[in-house]
């Protein structure tokens, strides 16, 4: 989980004007988080406390008037808590085990890092690919929960996690089914109109011929939320020892991403 905490500190801006481009830049923050793993909180107490325009409550009066009721859509978008964190290890003691970040518009008079500084959607999208990156790979089960942060391109149907949930992360086929993810993670990222040209993927990658499809359909039909059920053909190839592999993918041409439906042995898919 990735928790950001609205920080008071860090909300003393200059000027109005500065205020108002704050509030701008964590609004898009918001519109671009992912509300399964992103948790954004603030004081309880929020509204009752003071920065250099006053307090909070009384700022989006002194906004300009397009921003008077996107500061409240921002502010209130944050869950109210009972703790007021001063610094990073008072955060970290509390959310034990998590991502921990700072959101506001100025950072300059605080002691926060720079690393854990939020005041935009670039130093969010950084901020999660580098807590991803640390703590992905500790486990199969951290794996899993931070996917769409590594691979942004690729969505997860419903079975893939039951089918690798057994290997570890220093296992040699965990190691290369993370290869060819990220691969086909960083090709789809370039994908953005027509068909998907799977010959340009650089993998060993091919569709099942119709034959085969049509006398195995049930079998490789696979429910990928939000899209339902899918046929599934095009297959990335490659061995492990003697053994096969075999991940199955699907390219939706509405919102340009790629579907997994199958990453394991041949053998095993029962078509």
């Amino acid at each position: 989980m990735n928790n950001f905490f609205l920080f008071r500190d860090a909300l003393n801006s200059a000027t109005i004007i500065d205020f108002q481009n704050g509030i701008k830049a964590l609004n898009e923050v918001i519109t671009n988080r992912n509300k399964m793993t992103d948790s954004f909180i603030r004081f309880e107490n929020f509204w009752d406390q003071k920065c250099t325009h006053g307090y909070f409550y009384e700022v989006p009066a002194k906004l300009d008037k397009e921003y008077i009721g996107l500061s409240y859509k921002l502010f209130d978008s944050f869950s109210a808590i009972p703790f007021d964190f001063t610094n990073e290890v008072e955060f970290d003691t509390i959310y034990s085990n998590d991502c921990n970040g700072f959101k506001g518009f100025d950072f300059s008079s605080t002691g926060i890092q720079l690393a854990r500084q939020i005041t935009n959607l670039a130093a969010f999208n950084l901020f999660k690919n580098n807590c991803a990156n640390q703590n992905a790979y500790n486990s199969i089960e951290s794996f899993w929960g931070c996917k769409e942060t590594l691979f942004p391109n690729l969505i997860f149907c419903d079975r893939v996690f039951d089918q690798i949930s057994h290997l570890s992360m220093t296992d040699d086929r965990f190691i290369l089914i993370n290869e060819k993810l990220k691969k086909l993670n960083l090709f789809t990222g370039t994908w953005k109109t027509g068909n998907f040209n799977h010959k340009n993927l650089g993998l060993d990658n091919s569709p099942d011929t119709p034959t085969r499809i049509n006398a195995t359909r049930l079998l490789r039909t696979f429910h990928c939320p939000p899209i339902g059920d899918r046929v599934f053909s095009l297959h990335i190839k490659w061995s492990f020892g003697r053994e096969p592999f075999r991940l199955y993918y699907y390219p939706h041409e509405q919102d340009h991403k790629v579907y997994i439906g199958y990453i394991g042995p041949k053998d095993d898919i029962g078509f």
